[in-house]
């Protein structure tokens, strides 16, 4: 008994310690370090047009800054290109677009496309000389603008997830009603669910910038993970 004391107690002291730690290199699985102000080739929209180019990569910090335009170069040479005039930017394979967050614009990395999109914010720590980057998820519905980054989405999220999810009445209600199935746990299989039922009811809506993502397999794959 006094050995099982002992083992519970030094459990209450290492979870906490472990829960606090932040693995500093997580952010290096999405964006290549090396490629930071290197010229590769990518595309940039602005509207619905779309430019081939080489184009500087960014630091998620410099990505952020208003200040530094892309550099861009289409094949006469260098020129820098406002952020402000483009629709979203894609170089080292990866996609960025500009999201609303709190009132405030920032580049986000695109993860999954559709009704409700999915990004990526790298939060710089520290701010102004990042050491490394926080990975943080989002959920936008794309008709309302309305987001929340994943770790808020525990709290009341029967209530938010149903609001982001209203136009389908039936997924709605099964949200606000917690039934197996349609709980935080589960919301990656949510959002894919109710982006494929969005694309059946309304295929024209949703501009995607690249291909429309193979919504049942995402359920499939989810649905099959417990």
């Amino acid at each position: 008994m006094k050995r099982l004391f002992t083992v519970l107690i030094s459990l209450l002291v290492i979870f906490p310690a472990l829960a606090q730690q932040v693995n500093e290199s997580a952010y290096e699985r999405y964006i290549n370090k090396a490629n930071y102000d290197q010229m590769v080739p990518g595309f940039y929209l602005q509207g619905n047009k779309k430019t081939e180019a080489k184009i500087k990569c960014l630091s998620p910090v410099d990505l952020q800054n208003d200040h530094i335009a892309f550099t861009v170069d289409k094949g006469k040479g260098d020129e820098d290109l406002a952020k402000s005039k483009v629709s979203a930017v894609n170089y080292d394979g990866k996609t960025y677009i500009p999201e609303n967050i709190s009132d405030s614009v920032v580049w986000v990395m695109l993860g999954s496309e559709g009704a409700i999109r999915e990004t990526i914010y790298f939060d710089p720590i520290p701010k102004k000389h990042p050491e490394y980057y926080k990975v943080m998820h989002l959920v936008t519905n794309t008709t309302t603008q309305e987001g929340y980054f994943i770790g808020s989405l525990a709290v009341n999220f029967n209530k938010i997830m149903a609001e982001m999810t209203k136009e389908n009445a039936e997924m709605s209600q099964k949200i606000k009603d917690r039934v197996a199935g349609y709980r935080f746990i589960d919301y990656k299989k949510i959002v894919a669910e109710y982006n494929l039922w969005f694309q059946n009811e309304y295929p024209k809506r949703i501009k995607y910038i690249g291909e429309v993502p193979d919504f049942q397999a995402l359920i499939d794959s989810e649905t099959n993970k417990y």
